[in-house]
């Protein structure tokens, strides 16, 4: 058995992303996270509730799932997009800003007219 905080924090460190239980008795204990395996990216946070968090669903009242910036999340999203979030609040933003340009992109038009080779356009064959 295990407290409240220690499943939070079980929670944190095998999902990426920071929720709050309210109990209905905040002096249970709760039965541990058993979970090994971070949740897949594209579930959505009510797809996640439902498979990981059945052990629990008698024993709170609620659940509150927080973006990397600390605020609630209002409504469902997928666990890839939550956790980018939490990324983009300790890194900074994942995409390039707009205007910029990766240096080592080359477009393969430009790279045809450049090095003087035709675009291959197959044959028929014979028979």
């Amino acid at each position: 058995m295990a407290t409240k905080k220690q499943v939070e924090e079980a929670i944190f460190a095998l999902e990426g992303f920071r929720v709050e239980f309210d109990l209905l008795d905040p002096k249970r204990s709760l039965p541990e996270y058993e979970w090994r395996a971070m949740a897949p990216q594209r579930w959505k946070i009510s797809e996640w509730k439902n498979e990981r968090l059945a052990a629990y669903r008698l024993l709170a009242k609620g659940l509150t799932v927080y973006r990397g910036d600390g605020s609630p999340v209002p409504r469902d999203m997928q666990l890839g997009n939550l956790r980018d979030g939490y990324y983009e609040a300790a890194y900074g933003p994942i995409a390039r800003a707009g205007a910029e340009k990766p240096s080592n992109v080359i477009r393969m038009a430009g790279r045809e007219r450049a090095s003087g080779v035709a675009s291959r356009e197959r044959k028929p064959r014979r028979r």
